[in-house]
């Protein structure tokens, strides 16, 4: 189990002008990277063409603010919720109308040619009550992006109810959960770590070892949930047996 806070965090360039932190880092060989970025008001910037290194595909959600977000000519609106994913390759901006929080993921494998060819815009808004809306077994999952999506890695907006305790563990997927606000804990076999999303900013538990622990909420937590490779979309966990719940 790796450990890292938004604070602890290291700098990063993945935007021109805009210095963001590596949250989930390459050296950690989970199969993904996970930065986070705030972009001040009235703030236009870019994501580097070289940004996402040997991984094909980015993906972008935003967590607070609003503006404009281009991808390959394509402009929309973004607000809180709003998921961009393209391949590597892909031109992405953003122009900030008020100060903007983007978590970004690079991630897959193999040549980006084998990744999906048109970018695609999403809000999460759009996946609540669907069948990608899934009670995972101590809260909701919103499957953003999953295997049938084909950009290589599934992430996720994972919701957590309070007062709950969830033995986990992903044998067949390397996990980063990246915790935005809630409280409570993670405990493994070696050790715990609180998810501080107060005085740290946000906490991300990055399963490296496919590490078996407990995910324990006392306040209700959202985090975003990277799996590589990535998952189906309609996994869910079952506490009923005596090893922690796998997908």
């Amino acid at each position: 189990m790796i450990v890292r806070t938004f604070k602890a965090a290291g700098d990063a360039p993945v935007f021109r002008y805009a210095v963001s932190r590596e949250v989930v880092a390459r050296t950690d060989q989970v199969g993904h990277a996970l930065y986070d970025t705030t972009l001040a008001a009235g703030a236009a910037d870019t994501v580097t063409r070289d940004a996402a290194g040997e991984f094909p595909a980015q993906a972008h959600f935003c967590l607070s603010g609003t503006g404009m977000v281009t991808v390959d000519g394509r402009s929309e609106r973004a607000s809180p919720g709003t998921l961009v994913a393209a391949r590597a390759g892909a031109e992405v901006s953003f122009l900030a109308e008020s100060e903007m929080r983007i978590c970004t993921v690079f991630g897959g494998e193999g040549p980006e040619e084998a990744i999906r060819a048109d970018p695609l815009i999403r809000h999460v808004d759009e996946f609540i009550g669907t069948e990608r809306d899934v009670f995972w077994g101590n809260g909701q999952s919103r499957r953003l992006l999953v295997k049938a999506d084909g950009f290589g890695f599934a992430l996720c907006q994972t919701l957590g109810n309070a007062n709950t305790d969830s033995p986990l563990q992903y044998r067949h997927h390397f996990e980063s959960c990246y915790y935005v606000s809630g409280s409570g804990e993670y405990v493994w076999e070696s050790g715990s770590h609180p998810i501080d999303t107060n005085g740290a900013r946000a906490t991300a538990f990055i399963m490296n070892r496919n590490d078996a622990h407990r995910m324990v909420v006392h306040d209700p937590s959202i985090c975003l949930s990277i799996f590589s490779p990535p998952i189906e979309g309609t996994e869910a966990h079952d506490f009923s047996g005596k090893r922690p719940s796998s997908y």
